[in-house]
């Protein structure tokens, strides 16, 4: 599935003699607790140690990881690549040969920190488009989905769990988000066949939009130190998954940040309903809550910018948000009181629609 192309700091300062531009960016570690599971064959027992974690007060760090998930998108030295400069060369990119999951790798001169960068949804109504949008379409239904996009009768359904309305088969559901060719799997390879490569070494992993969700989910399977952007809820997708939570696994203790704005609908859950962006385009995003920790620019008080999904690009969130943020970077807090999908009844096998008490959508 992995396709290895290293780049030497030759083949680097030749790209920026070709541009006429410095690629030279900041990125800063921190020492922090980290949580290890014991051993690879028994994930439940883990231990504290110290390890190195991405500095997320620091603006220049957050600038940098957003520029690595920008190049995600992007085929290597393609119009608009930035370039990180000599302490973050690419080393590797992933998933260009096919409509599968996407991205680039970078490891630091010292290869003490290894860095996976994912690319995130290809959407044709955000002005996007190419091979993986039918795929990005199918793993964000499956994800972030109530129940399997059934958000009304004219809705074709990405699994068969719907029961009836308000009803869905929960096991049903966990199945459906833990099955091969969807992109959690394949990151789960990706992973374990860089773990592999790089041993020893402190693996980060970000991503923008679907890309974030991805690196979150990874993150909790491992227990590695993740920077998401504006990416949708994935606290659901990590409980049918059987992924570590809280109170024993608690949000402050996770090393995963999701960095956000107020007006990006998709990050706060709100691309949902009828007349909605993501609901004319056929997707179905309709959590709310994100696992770890959340850093949320409010542009609506700033800038009064209206929510909606015009500043959901990575570009843009870079530029108009990260860069052009004239405070401190705002604190890390955990999303309190966050309910998923609380209109729905999620029954077992062996339960009858109507068997729990559920608040009906209004």
């Amino acid at each position: 599935m992995v396709r290895r192309k290293d780049y030497d700091e030759a083949a680097l300062r030749a790209q920026e003699e070709s541009t006429g531009v410095s690629f030279t960016h900041s990125l800063r570690a921190v020492n922090g607790i980290v949580t290890k599971p014991v051993s690879k064959q028994d994930r439940s027992v883990t231990v504290k140690t110290v390890g190195l974690l991405p500095d997320v007060r620091d603006r220049d760090t957050l600038v940098s990881l957003g520029k690595m998930t920008y190049n995600a998108y992007l085929e290597v030295g393609g119009e608009g690549w930035y370039d990180l400069g000599e302490r973050y060369d690419l080393n590797k990119s992933y998933g260009w040969d096919s409509d599968g999951l996407r991205g680039h790798v970078f490891l630091d001169n010292d290869e003490e920190v290894l860095i996976i960068a994912i690319k995130g949804t290809s959407m044709g109504f955000l002005g996007g488009g190419g091979p993986t949008v039918p795929r990005d379409k199918q793993n964000d239904n499956r994800l972030f989905s109530c129940c399997c996009a059934r958000v009304g009768p004219s809705w074709r359904t990405v699994c068969d769990c719907f029961i009836e309305d308000g009803s869905c088969n929960q096991t049903c559901l966990e199945d459906s988000v833990d099955e091969e060719r969807l992109y959690i799997d394949e990151a789960a390879i990706l992973f374990e066949e860089l773990s592999a490569l790089y041993p020893g070494v402190h693996v980060w992993l970000t991503g923008h939009s679907l890309g974030g969700s991805l690196a979150g989910l990874v993150g909790l399977t491992y227990y590695y130190p993740v920077v998401a952007f504006e990416a949708p809820p994935e606290r659901l997708a990590a409980s049918r998954l059987h992924l570590p939570k809280p109170p024993a696994y608690p949000y402050e203790e996770m090393n995963i940040w999701h960095v956000g704005h107020s007006a990006d609908s998709l990050y706060q859950g709100a691309c949902n309903g009828v007349g909605s962006s993501c609901w004319i385009a056929g997707y179905a995003m309709e959590t709310h809550c994100h696992s770890g920790m959340s850093i949320i620019y409010d542009t609506v008080a700033k800038y009064s910018w209206s929510v909606g999904v015009r500043y959901h690009r990575i570009k843009d969130v870079i530029e108009r948000v990260l860069e052009a943020w004239d405070e401190p970077v705002p604190e890390p807090a955990v999303e309190e009181d966050c309910v998923d999908c609380g209109w729905w009844d999620f029954l077992d096998d062996n339960e009858e629609p109507g068997s729990k008490s559920m608040c009906k959508r209004k």
